[in-house]
């Protein structure tokens, strides 16, 4: 399975510039995210921002990739829930890796390429479908999906395995969200998540990326 950058690498020319950009020129390519998983990441962040040099070194390992859209924007197409993390923990700048430069096209080709390449998910908080130029414009735009959550507990508790596949976990998610209601997840997350780990090896689940059975 191809990993984000790869598949551009396999499509679009990739230009891989490495740099320090502040959070606030980065655009999502997802409308929603998992707070619990931003609240882990924020935790460490803020530990390792003790030491600037730490923190550098941190963020120059797990780089931000990115595409230079219409307007010189930068869209972010992966390591979403890092860059809010980032910014809930006051961290003014990210390691961004640019992987592909489509400023040339007009905004409706480049949202049609990018969706195209799998390179944007285009559903809202609750599974919807939205027009991709209707995403979040910032960061702190991101809403709060609890399946995206779910989605994310499971797999830390060994329900499958991460894969490289762009969005996997909100695949996931859209499967849990038919199976588990949001009442049992409000009112005892603990049992949502044994529930998510029975469904996840499940046959159900078999054509997931990172089904383990």
């Amino acid at each position: 399975m191809l990993s984000v950058v790869e598949a551009f690498d396999q499509d679009v020319s990739s230009i891989s510039l490495l740099r320090s950009v502040p959070l606030a020129r980065l655009r999502p390519t997802q409308v929603a995210v998992g707070l619990r998983s931003v609240e882990r990441k924020r935790d460490k962040l803020e530990r390792r921002a003790v030491r600037r040099r730490r923190l550098k070194s941190f963020l120059d390992d797990r780089p931000i990739p990115s595409v230079l859209g219409p307007g010189q924007r930068l869209f972010i197409i992966d390591r979403h829930h890092l860059s809010l993390a980032l910014l809930r923990a006051d961290i003014p700048d990210a390691t961004v890796r640019v992987v592909a430069d489509l400023s040339a096209l007009s905004p409706r080709r480049f949202y049609a390429r990018m969706e195209h390449l799998g390179m944007l998910y285009p559903f809202d908080e609750f599974g919807r479908r939205i027009a991709p130029s209707a995403l979040p414009a910032r960061l702190d735009d991101l809403r709060y999906d609890p399946y995206r959550d779910l989605a994310w507990s499971v797999r830390e508790a060994g329900g499958y395995e991460k894969s490289q596949r762009p969005f996997a976990e909100f695949q996931w998610a859209g499967h849990f969200r038919t199976r588990i209601s949001r009442a049992l997840m409000r009112d005892n997350y603990k049992a949502a998540v044994k529930a998510g780990l029975k469904q996840a090896r499940s046959g159900e689940a078999a054509g997931l990326p990172g089904w383990i059975g």
